[in-house]
């Protein structure tokens, strides 16, 4: 087992993972200075998927939507 786990390890693209670690933690702290506790848990309850809905539903779209230009553009909070 942890000859195949090396030998998976070695073809990783590790620059890779660290480019986009680094991305995504810089849009995270972006996420959360610029949205309110309130609509950060909004947010995760739309986009994060559930057995029930696996995608977020099309009446929720809009409002994702605004949410995201919210957290990159940085707009006062309501």
């Amino acid at each position: 087992m942890t000859a195949r786990a090396w030998e998976v390890a070695r073809r990783v693209d590790w620059p890779a993972v660290w480019m986009r670690a680094r991305w995504l933690t810089h849009h995270t702290k972006r996420l959360y200075n610029n949205l309110s506790e309130e609509e950060r848990r909004e947010f995760f309850r739309l986009v994060v998927p559930t057995k029930d809905a696996p995608m977020v539903a099309r009446k929720d779209r809009g409002r994702v939507q605004e949410l995201v230009t919210k957290a990159f553009t940085g707009s006062p909070r309501n």
